[in-house]
Formats: structure tokens, C-alpha cells, sequence
């Protein structure tokens, strides 16, 4: 798609503990908060498949440069010239001894856990089909009664681990890339609903098989790469809550495969 870009393992990481350390800080104007809390959630919601118009990557990246250190585009090129041998070191490498700054130490500790993951990545590349075969047929666990989550949008929630859950039974309106207006507004209130639900009792998400073709679940070619579950609080699912407050709409699929995604908030 020209004009935009899809973010790498590497930056998610990164736009995540930066954006993170910045609304923690407190010194954003209410505009640069409402923009890193959107590009919070949008990258919360699509990880990798997360994609952002040169203006949006360029704001990113102003707001969340650490303050006298490189910003991220510092990465790409240590990437890609790995191995030569005329490779110059950052240009923020300072000679002599001197004391290293908090700010310093996390951003060399951040750069560690970035350089880990890419070799993770180029180790998965080069290992044998056969041996890749044992992790993607690995049993997952039947539910995440153990552990906490936070809510994406009213009908997607992620846990503590990382994954992804779509809820099942029924769909909300889109507040991430809406068709109008109205379905973002009830969107948005559709998961300020949700986290008002989680709230009130005693959540918990229940690990159920998603509806797609055998051996692709936890692909994208199933539910965008999400698990599937439910989610009650005190027993009631909270589906059948949004649905009466019309805050979301029945979507029920078979055994391997959906019906068309209802989308009936702009008429």
C-alpha cells in the first residue's frame, strides 16, 4: 500500500515501552497523549500487521525519541549492515569515562531485548522445517484463568502473555477503522463498556477452538492470528450484556468458518 508502512517485531517492542514511558511522564500535551494512546491500542490490536502513514511514523518517532539518545531509525541500518566490516559505530557513542544516565541504561537495555529478538528470528530461519513442526503442534492451554488481561476493543481482549483472544458469539462496532462516524463513537463506548463489565465482578477468559480449517488456527490464515474465548464476569458472558444494550450484535460461526461479519451500525 503506497504511503504506508508495516511495523517489525523490533519497533512494536519499542513504540510499546516508549509510548508507555512518555504517558508516564506526564509532560505530553492532551493532542500527543490522545495520538500515543491510539497508536497504543493500534499497535496493541495488530502487532506486526500494524500499519501507519509516513506522517503517523514520523510523529511516533519525534514523540517517543528518547531525549539525547538516537531514535529508532538507528536500528534498521545496524541491521542491515551486519557483518560489514566498515561499519561505523552510533554516532552517540561518546569517548571517555563517565557516569551512565537512568535514561542510558534503559535505552541500552531495550537495545539488548531488540538485538535478542531479531537473532530469535533469524534462528527460527534457519532451523529445519522438522524441528519448527514440535512448537506449531505444541497443546496449548484449554483457558487463562491464571492470568490477568486488558481490554483492546469490545470484543478482543489481550492477555498477560501476549495472546491475543477474540471473544466469541458476538461482534462489536470497529473503533480502530471504523465505516462512519456513528460505528466509531459506539465503538469506542462498546469497550469503555467492556472494561466497565471487568470491573464490576470476577472475570475470567475461557480458551475455546476457533472456527476455522483444521491446522490453522494461531495463523493468520484464522481470526488474523487470535485465539478465541469467551469471556464472563460472575458467570454471565458478556456478550449477551453488550448485545442487550445494544452495544454489539449476535455472530455465531460453524465449525470451520464464518458467516459475513455484521456491521449494521451505519445503515
Amino acid at each position: 500500500m503506497s504511503g504506508t508502512t508495516l511495523l517489525s517485531e523490533i519497533e512494536v517492542t519499542y513504540f510499546r515501552s516508549r509510548i508507555d514511558d512518555v504517558l508516564r511522564e506526564g509532560r505530553a500535551t492532551a493532542w500527543q497523549r490522545q495520538f500515543l494512546m491510539d497508536m497504543r491500542q493500534r499497535i496493541e490490536r495488530y502487532g506486526t500487521r500494524t500499519r501507519l502513514s509516513e506522517k503517523q511514523m514520523s510523529t511516533l518517532r519525534k514523540l517517543t525519541k528518547l531525549r539525547g539518545q538516537a531514535d529508532l531509525s538507528f536500528i534498521k541500518p545496524m541491521a542491515a549492515n551486519r557483518g560489514s566490516q566498515n561499519h561505523r559505530p552510533p554516532h552517540w557513542r561518546k569517548a571517555g569515562r563517565r557516569r551512565w544516565s537512568y535514561r542510558e541504561i534503559k535505552f541500552f537495555a531495550l537495545l539488548l531485548l531488540m538485538i535478542a529478538i531479531f537473532g530469535g528470528q533469524a534462528l527460527t530461519g534457519w532451523l529445519p522445517k522438522s524441528d519448527l513442526g514440535s512448537f506449531q503442534t505444541a497443546t496449548p492451554p484449554h483457558n487463562f484463568a491464571t492470568q490477568l488481561f486488558t481490554v483492546t476493543d469490545g470484543d478482543t481482549v489481550r492477555m498477560s502473555d501476549g495472546t491475543r483472544v477474540r471473544l466469541v458469539g458476538f461482534n462489536t462496532p470497529e473503533k480502530f477503522e471504523p465505516q462512519c462516524s456513528r460505528e466509531a463513537a459506539l465503538g469506542a463506548r462498546a469497550s469503555e463498556r467492556l472494561r466497565e463489565l471487568v470491573a464490576s465482578g470476577t472475570p475470567t477468559v475461557t480458551r475455546i477452538a476457533c472456527s476455522c480449517k483444521p491446522g490453522t488456527e494461531g495463523t493468520d490464515k484464522c481470526n488474523h492470528g487470535r485465539r478465541c474465548g469467551t469471556l464472563r464476569v460472575d458467570g454471565r458472558d458478556v456478550g449477551d450484556i453488550l448485545i442487550s444494550e445494544g452495544l454489539a450484535v449476535p455472530f455465531v460461526c460453524g465449525d470451520t468458518s464464518c458467516p459475513a461479519t455484521p456491521r449494521p451500525w451505519c445503515g
